[in-house]
């Protein structure tokens, strides 16, 4: 494929649908970047040069319009767009841009989140997510960056709170999201809303802890999304590969989490993205060489890609207590 060049990629950024009615922002203060480093929780080695290449309107215009217009097709979308990453041409401003785009949503996100009451704590933990993806970007590529643009627009949306241990999706069910001819048996309906389920990685994956958060997904529903009265929780991950079960010890946190979920649907392989969240290879990476092996799971995951099998990810449900 051939890389796209800056230009494409300024074009491809500002033909998306956006409304014109939503107010751009003007280029934020010293206060307003200190406040989004830190709403954001980005780690010490981005904070600089994030703000240092903050586009701005007469150094940088062609990065800023497409800034703006990214954010208002953000806020018209409400999330659905999906933007491809930076030309290698635009150096490190292009590695931050959709970093910069959350700093320049930040009050609009807040404002929404602030109509719907959502507790601060809430708003804290689900948008230090950036500062993690900063952090696993670093370790894939040895410097700064962000390319998690359509994960994080969840967040500036209002779509995806975390609750504790857990991060939900408001999303609804269909199942060719799923590869399934229908939808499960005693679960949930075609078109019926339900909460995806994302797992940080960031901590164990302990009973305690995911019984805290699915107890408080109804309850936080019913206070702030009374119009998503979810009564299902779903889940598409290679975390629920029964394959992991035959290697893991049967009290393995893994395996507990396994244990929630009824299977449905399809099974695609999903040995890069296994390799990506676990190891923090680069997207696109296939090679095992040279991968630690530092603990139980990670001997497990690459023993089975060592001998020519796979990973695959798995669509489950649950209902919510």
């Amino acid at each position: 494929m051939t890389p796209m060049t800056p230009d494409d990629w300024f074009d491809t950024l500002c033909s998306a649908r956006a409304d014109a009615r939503i107010p751009d922002p003007k280029p934020l203060s010293e206060a307003e970047i200190a406040t989004a480093l830190d709403v954001f929780a980005i780690p010490e080695p981005d904070r600089i040069p994030l703000a240092a290449t903050l586009p701005d309107p007469r150094r940088t215009p062609h990065l800023w319009e497409a800034l703006l217009h990214c954010r208002r097709t953000l806020f018209t979308t409400d999330g659905a767009v999906q933007w491809p990453n930076a030309p290698e041409e635009l150096g490190e401003a292009g590695r931050y841009f959709y970093a910069h785009l959350c700093f320049l949503s930040l009050s609009h996100a807040l404002s929404l989140r602030q109509a719907r009451a959502i507790p601060d704590e809430v708003t804290r933990a689900t948008f230090a997510d950036l500062g993690a993806k900063l952090t696993t970007y670093r370790l894939a590529h040895g410097t700064g960056g962000f390319d998690r643009q359509t994960w994080i627009t969840r967040h500036l949306c209002g779509t995806l709170h975390r609750l504790g241990r857990l991060q939900f999706e408001l999303r609804t069910y269909d199942s060719p999201s799923w590869g399934a001819q229908g939808a499960p048996a005693d679960g949930p309906g075609e078109d019926e809303p339900v909460l995806d389920v994302h797992i940080a990685d960031d901590g164990p994956l302990t009973p305690t802890a995911c019984d805290a958060s699915f107890a408080a997904a109804r309850p936080f529903l019913a206070r702030h999304h009374p119009e998503h009265p979810a009564a299902f929780a779903t889940c598409h991950s290679w975390l629920l590969d029964p394959a992991l079960g035959n290697h893991l010890k049967p009290g393995a946190n893994i395996v507990a989490f396994q244990r929630r979920f009824t299977l449905h649907g399809d099974s695609p392989v999903c040995d890069e993205d296994v390799l990506e969240f676990v190891f923090h290879t680069r997207p696109g990476t296939t090679s095992t060489a040279g991968l630690p092996r530092d603990n139980t799971l990670q001997r497990v995951l690459l023993d089975q890609l060592d001998r020519g099998g796979h990973w695959h990810l798995r669509h489950g449900w649950l209902r919510l207590p």
